[in-house]
């Protein structure tokens, strides 16, 4: 049996492993990826990614080759319902931002694109930053010890052995690596389950001129949601099954998922051909801890979330991101290893109430939801880029009152805890503006005075070893409320320290009134660092 060593081991190669491996390397750490199946997915599974999602995305080199594979589908914005493809439309809305929503927030859009045609993406700039991915190999076993986790894998009928300083588990809701540990879920549970089939088909002469992000279909012959792609050749349609009915899988056979799908098309005279079929379980479960010693888990791993407003995959890639930047100065010796306590402390907050909203979006939509339930229901804004952090990565302001965990994006107005705000200074080279400055190392932003502060960081990177950058911001940027102290609460001579993940993780909002920035910054720093 051959034994090989990787500062982190990944287990999953789906999108929330793949993510995590891509962002590991994009700090400099080499993951090593399992993943049982020979490829990435053949199935298309999630489809629609919010603008906060491709900021991630565009910080690890991504997001361009992903808006340019998603080109075809800018016209697919409209969720309707139908009796059918072909027959008579029920309702259909345009209900997905756009320019105007987005406005002052980011320069991303809404980005829809099939998980089959993102995952090899991610994977092809993972291995171009150095990642070590291993399709077709398992997880045979694990065992942790004080300063470290041995795995056992298995690939074409050989075992060998990895040492990692850390194990992450990305391996779906049905994760091997939580249920070894014994990792109690919370939640309303299963709360139905389905089939996806993905089927090729010629949807163009029944579409015409429409393009469809979402179809609700219900007719006699079939329930379900349909999707198609950008080509109008392929498409997934959802069903339900009972097995507490008596009904089976293997009920659905080629012949009866045709059946359902021309059902959905309405048009007899189309050929379909089925591709696949998929059966997955609608639940709302979250791990009790998402760190357990040497063990993460992440994405479904963590947290199985109710497809209802799409914020599964984002969630996940989200966690990949806060969790990967956190490693990697684990690893690299610049952060104590709490750090990492950090990522439980902030994501699973998320996780549960992005459960809970994906959980009221469904009440909504099927009909069932009270008065109350839906003044709960947030937008899509709100529950994926207005989101608050309390951790130990965050120096909270005295006397301040803790925000919610998700509120408005536009009313955060740089709180320790919350996205940076996007600001594109005068003078910048292209829209990125802000969010060009974060993605490698901390970033301290400062103000037209904040000279000393700036000056400051460069001395404190230094003898802390991390990586600090610096940036003076002009009086006039163009972005909310007019300006960069406004947008982030800070007067001239303040200053903020932006985290890697593009949160905040302290601010200033005027000079250091001891006149030793550099003390105070070499404070903030060691203590989000659990140094």
């Amino acid at each position: 049996m051959s034994s090989t060593d990787a500062p982190v081991l990944i287990v999953g190669g789906s999108l929330v492993g793949l993510s995590t491996a891509l962002f590991l390397a994009h700090h400099g750490v080499r993951a090593t990826l399992v993943e049982r199946h020979p490829s990435t997915s053949v199935h298309p599974r999630a489809v629609g990614y919010y603008p906060r999602t491709v900021e991630l995305l565009a910080q690890a080199g991504v997001a361009e080759a992903a808006e340019r594979a998603a080109a075809g589908f800018q016209r697919h914005r409209t969720r309707a319902g139908v009796v059918s493809l072909a027959g008579e439309v029920l309702f259909a809305r345009e209900e997905l931002e756009g320019a105007d929503e987005l406005a002052g927030l980011t320069p991303h859009r809404l980005l829809l694109l099939p998980q089959d045609r993102l995952e090899p993406l991610l994977r092809a700039r993972a291995e171009e930053l150095g990642a070590d991915l291993r399709f077709g190999t398992e997880l045979l076993s694990f065992d942790e010890t004080p300063d470290g986790v041995t795995a056992v894998l298995g690939s074409d009928g050989s075992t060998s052995t990895l040492r990692s300083r850390w194990l992450v588990a990305c391996d779906g809701p049905r994760s091997t690596v939580r249920e070894a540990l014994k990792v109690p879920r919370r939640g309303r549970g299963l709360l139905s389950r389905h089939v996806s089939i993905a089927f090729r088909a010629d949807l163009a002469p029944v579409l015409g001129e429409r393009r469809y992000s979402v179809v609700h279909v219900k007719n006699p012959q079939v329930t379900g949601i349909l999707v198609h792609d950008d080509t109008l050749t392929e498409g997934t349609l959802i069903v339900g099954w009972s097995p507490q009915d008596g009904e089976d899988l293997a009920d659905f056979t080629e012949e009866r998922c045709r059946e359902l799908v021309g059902a959905a098309i309405g048009d007899p005279g189309v050929e379909v051909t089925i591709r696949s079929r998929f059966p997955w379980d609608m639940a709302e479960q979250v791990a009790e801890g998402f760190r357990h010693g040497r063990v993460l888990l992440a994405g479904d791993a963590a947290h199985v979330i109710p497809p209802t407003g799409g914020y599964g995959a984002n969630t996940g890639i989200a966690d990949a991101r806060d969790l990967a930047w956190k490693l990697a100065l684990v690893v690299r010796g610049e952060a104590g290893p709490e750090l990492l306590d950090s990522y439980d402390a902030e994501r699973r907050p998320v996780g549960e109430h992005t459960a809970t909203q994906g959980s009221l979006q469904l009440a909504v939509r099927s009909g069932s939801a009270s008065e109350e339930q839906r003044a709960q229901v947030e937008d899509a804004l709100t529950v994926t880029m207005g989101q608050s952090y309390r951790s130990a990565a965050v120096v909270a302001e005295d006397g301040a009152e803790p925000l919610p965990v998700t509120s408005d994006p536009r009313a955060l107005g740089g709180r320790p805890g919350t996205r940076a705000p996007y600001l594109v200074p005068a003078g910048a080279d292209g829209p990125a503006g802000t969010l060009g400055l974060f993605g490698r190392g901390f970033v301290l932003l400062a103000g037209e005075r904040g000279a000393a502060w700036a000056a400051a960081a460069a001395g404190v990177a230094e003898r802390l070893g991390v990586g600090l950058t610096a940036q003076l911001i002009g009086a006039e940027p163009a972005g909310p409320e007019g300006g960069f102290g406004p947008a982030y609460g800070i007067g001239p001579a303040g200053a903020v320290l932006v985290r890697p993940d593009g949160f905040v993780a302290w601010r200033a909002v005027g000079a250091e009134p001891d006149g030793d920035p550099d003390g105070a910054l070499e404070r903030v720093l060691r203590r989000v660092l659990a140094r």
